[in-house]
């Protein structure tokens, strides 16, 4: 394979296994300030002590984001849940691995931290309680039967939808991902040891040779459909003066009303629009990125794609901001990064 292009990737028992994408980690300087942000965006709270605040939606995850107190803000990792015991114990046998120390959010369990080639914190857990299925989704309506009256299908018959702007609901953690100085590195590093598999690539021509610059990994469940990506990472030269920066994190709402309610909510409390609302192409997500207090991107989006071990790993030219969007804002041209 030419230097600069990411190998065919497959999932193998041999891999660690991974079950899904839990919860992100920040250092906040002003926890109070983002409390107040992180209500407007629909979090509640799972447990909160002086010093830390774990936040939760309304799906089975213990919690989805944890703030903590500190003089200044830093991006701590994402933590992943491992599929087995088995897996969480050959997770902790990498090299460089830390020690397994006790998971201090709710619903305990164990975790362990490892680093990628440009330093990026990933921890991975097991053992910790999931909260109970929720029997229904969670929306900022007060009425909302559910269902959409389209030209020739009326399945919505006496019944009014009534909406209310509002926070968004948050129902889990869907993805993050990051700028790196060592893209190809980290690619190896992740799909070698873990079950991530690239759903799409996109690449750049660079004197008639492609070089790949951005993927978005999905983690591999064989036949069952997942997320189009848990994982996408983009390649910045050497000259990048990081190895890595955290691009955003990204929450998932119920629909398209929810978002657009929770888009008008945020408005309403003057908080920093960054680019929305609008269409993805690849993973084709409805996407709304925000600032935090602290300045870091944070996304609500609904309607992503999902894929299964029977999608090909797509590949295709990079055009620009043309190939992030198909409607929407115009995108700015610092990106989303944090």
């Amino acid at each position: 394979m030419p230097k600069g292009r990411i190998p065919p990737v497959s999932n193998s028992p041999n891999k660690i296994q991974l079950d899904r994408l839990s919860h992100v980690a920040f250092a906040h300087p002003d926890l109070q300030e983002f409390d107040a942000f992180a209500h407007a965006f629909g979090f509640e709270i799972a447990h909160r002590t002086e010093t830390t605040i774990y936040y939760r939606g309304w799906g089975k995850d213990a919690y989805a984001y944890v703030a903590h107190k500190a003089d200044e803000k830093k991006f701590l990792g994402a933590t992943f849940v491992a599929k087995t015991q088995a897996d969480f114990e050959k997770c902790a046998r990498l090299e460089g691995a830390s020690v397994v120390r006790e998971n201090e959010g709710p619903g305990g369990g164990k975790i362990v931290t490892v680093v990628s080639p440009s330093k990026m914190p990933m921890h991975v857990l097991w053992g910790q309680v999931d909260r109970p299925l929720p029997e229904k989704p969670v929306t900022a309506t007060e009425i909302h039967k559910g269902e959409y009256n389209t030209a020739l299908v009326k399945l919505r018959k006496g019944e009014y939808q009534r909406f209310k702007v509002g926070p968004g609901m948050i129902h889990k953690l869907g993805h993050y991902g990051y700028l790196t100085r060592t893209f190809d590195e980290d690619i190896e590093f992740y799909t070698g040891n873990f079950n991530f598999v690239p759903s799409d690539i996109v690449y750049e021509e660079t004197d008639g040779a492609q070089v790949d610059t951005l993927t978005f990994m999905h983690l591999d469940q064989g036949k069952d459909y997942v997320d189009h990506h848990t994982l996408f990472l983009s390649r910045v030269p050497d000259s990048y003066p990081e190895e890595h920066r955290l691009h955003h994190c990204s929450f998932e709402v119920e629909d398209f009303d929810t978002q657009l309610l929770a888009h008008e909510h945020l408005l309403q409390r003057g908080y920093n629009l960054v680019w929305g609302v609008g269409r993805h192409i690849l993973g084709s997500q409805i996407f709304d990125y925000w600032k935090d207090p602290s300045g870091f991107t944070i996304e609500h989006y609904a309607d992503g794609d999902v894929v299964n071990v029977d999608n090909a790993t797509g590949r295709e030219k990079s055009e620009g901001a043309a190939s992030m969007y198909i409607w929407g804002p115009i995108r700015p041209e610092a990106g989303v990064a944090t």
